[in-house]
């Protein structure tokens, strides 16, 4: 997966020079890939032929790339390090860190419809709406829209996991669902994954905003409370906010374990579970030390 990773983008003959350089940046640090193999791997599991499945992995890790780009521009996050190098926009400026994370949009979408096409007709058209759903306005657009909307003064903990629902679950819930339906997933099937991937994708964000709290996190920490993003953390304290992480956890784990089948037949889902971040647990000890 990360060789069809590099290679998705297809030979830069012909892409201007500096945009070449950028998606070249981009292709070299692909990340985990967690999303991509296991799109990949639900999607063999359900059935589908073997380039479908890769093709629609790749797509969305593509995708998932994109997003990170323009998360850490400055109207966004403002990031300066992503992965533990320097944000795109870093390393080629705003411009071209826009221009390549639109080419990675496009070219991840092209490779969803690869994988789309060969489906049945009425698979087709279910698959279509679920990345309508996931990625569009009311998905993973709509998420980053409500991230940046100002989020200083009043947020509570059910409104930062309205927009973890969005901005990451969606996305999530796409890695899982998509290949089910585009392979002989089952209605009972395709509404667990559905769940589980939700759950994963709410500790996901859980865990992510602890990290921009303790670091660790491989990009720049503090930036939730700098630029007045939602973080559950300062909607509930870290005591709080680490006791909901554990419970999302173990209701995923529930929710896995009652997949139709072996364990084993849902392994690859494991690299999706996300755990308590180093350090938090520490804080959250000394922190409920000091209110004793």
């Amino acid at each position: 997966m990360a060789e069809s990773f590099r290679q998705g983008m297809g030979r830069p003959d012909g892409v201007e020079r500096r945009l070449a350089s950028a998606l070249g940046d981009l292709l070299a640090r692909p990340g985990s890939l967690v999303r991509a193999v296991a799109a990949y791997l639900v999607g063999i599991e359900m059935g589908m032929a073997e380039a479908a499945a890769r093709a629609v992995g790749c797509g969305i890790e593509y995708l998932h790339t994109a997003s990170l780009v323009f998360d850490d521009l400055p109207a966004m996050d403002d990031a300066r390090t992503r992965r533990g190098m320097p944000a795109l926009h870093v390393l080629h400026g705003e411009g071209l860190a826009i221009l390549a994370a639109l080419a990675m949009v496009n070219r991840g979408y092209s490779l969803l419809w690869q994988g789309i096409s060969e489906a049945p007709a009425e698979r087709r058209i279910e698959a279509g709406d679920w990345v309508d759903r996931c990625l569009g306005a009311t998905g993973m657009i709509g998420g980053q829209s409500h991230d940046i909307g100002g989020w200083r003064e009043g947020q509570t903990a059910a409104d930062v996991s309205e927009v973890a629902a969005r901005k990451t679950g969606d996305l999530l819930r796409l890695t899982l669902v998509l290949p089910a339906v585009l392979g002989r997933g089952r209605e009972r099937e395709i509404r667990m994954l559905d769940r589980l991937a939700l759950l994963r994708g709410l500790a996901y964000q859980a865990a992510d905003d602890v990290k921009d709290v303790v670091g660790g996190a491989g990009k720049t920490a503090g930036r939730d409370e700098a630029m007045g993003r939602p973080n559950l953390v300062a909607a509930e304290g870290i005591q709080e906010a680490v006791i909901r992480l554990r419970r999302l956890i173990e209701v995923g784990d529930r929710v896995q374990a009652k997949l139709p089948g072996p364990v084993e037949r849902w392994g690859m889902l494991d690299a999706l579970r996300v755990g308590v971040p180093a350090g938090a647990d520490g804080l959250e000890l000394s922190l409920g030390s000091a209110a004793v």
